[in-house]
């Protein structure tokens, strides 16, 4: 387009940004952190207002002092700081400890840069600072109270599967044997994390949990059960998840320990969910839970072993077993997992 006032656009749009002396000086004054410059025999030439409230100590009161008045204790920390910054190092964002000049000590964070001359000659250090301290705190309440959680959440856990393991004697440590080789599972596939694997152990630590709902007597009778009695132990994945619902895991567990009898051909219950509807957790726990079953003793039948199992894995995968799973848990006992390790 051509330029009708006969001037550079460019120029018309430029902006002097310039900046002088003193309107630069004004801008470290208002700046909304605390900004102090100093020396090279390491006294104070800078205070601006902002490091005034984060310290207590007033502009007047500093200026000509050492860097240490930031720490009654560690200010060695800051001279040391301070001669590095003057052989050209930069600091951004450390933590350190400083003290108020009423005597409270806090957290600020630090970041320090030289200053140089129009000749590139290191003339002092200008610093940069604020008060990190409540941030800390709300840190530190925030682990606290995730840390209480995790407790909670693995004291609940151990309770409900210690309450399961003693309806049913004779699964006696199953729960725990079936998280052992789920987690090894999901490690074994890759791309799961450890806080997702973390659930799968718990999902798996607890998922016959709906066999309180369950008769003792069918649980712990010696022969073989009839269809009525097997379709009343059939029913303990649905009971698992209506225990479990209510209870706020960081993960999806109600829906693992549902879902933990599906297949992906649908074949499984409570739902005869189909292939992906099937969370892969629930994947995961149910091809472990199987393998153990089969390879430890019930009242109704002696154990198969865990050639048979792997082999009854092996033949129906892709099937009703996801083939991923599988492959791991195979890749596993080629290595020589060991399933009666817990």
């Amino acid at each position: 387009m051509q330029n009708t006032h006969g001037k550079n656009p460019e120029k018309i749009w430029q902006p002097d940004i310039r900046v002088n002396a003193q309107g630069l000086q004004a801008l470290v004054k208002s700046s909304p952190l605390g900004i102090i410059a100093i020396d090279l025999d390491g006294n104070i030439r800078l205070w601006n207002k902002a490091a005034e409230q984060i310290s207590g100590w007033q502009e007047e009161e500093v200026l000509g002092r050492s860097i240490g008045v930031l720490s009654r204790n560690g200010w060695g920390t800051y001279e040391e700081l301070r001669r590095r910054t003057l052989l050209m190092e930069v600091f951004n964002s450390m933590p350190l400890s400083a003290t108020r000049k009423d005597g409270l000590d806090i957290r600020i964070s630090y970041s320090a840069a030289p200053v140089l001359d129009d000749k590139n000659r290191v003339i002092g250090t200008v610093a940069v600072l604020y008060d990190i301290t409540e941030k800390i705190k709300l840190e530190t309440t925030v682990r606290e109270g995730l840390e209480k959680m995790t407790r909670v959440v693995d004291e609940t856990v151990h309770a409900l599967a210690s309450a399961t393991e003693k309806r049913d004697p004779y699964t006696a440590g199953h729960q725990q044997r079936v998280a052992q080789l789920a987690c090894a599972i999901a490690r074994e596939m890759g791309g799961l994390d450890e806080d997702r694997i973390k659930g799968i152990r718990t999902a798996a630590i607890i998922h016959d949990i709906g066999k309180l709902y369950v008769p003792a007597e069918i649980l712990c009778k010696p022969g073989k059960l009839t269809d009525i009695e097997f379709k009343l132990l059939k029913t303990h994945p649905q009971a698992g998840f209506e225990i479990l619902q209510e209870i706020e895991f960081p993960w999806p567990i109600a829906q693992i320990v549902q879902q933990h009898h599906e297949r992906l051909d649908g074949s499984g219950y409570p739902a005869g969910l189909v292939g992906d509807e099937i969370l892969l957790e629930a994947r995961i726990v149910g091809v472990a839970d199987v393998v153990e079953a089969m390879s430890s003793h019930r009242p109704y039948r002696a154990g198969k072993g865990e050639k048979a199992a792997l082999q009854e894995i092996s033949r129906q995968r892709k099937k009703i077993y996801d083939p991923e799973v599988v492959d791991a848990c195979l890749a596993l006992f080629a290595r020589g997992f060991n399933l009666a390790v817990t």
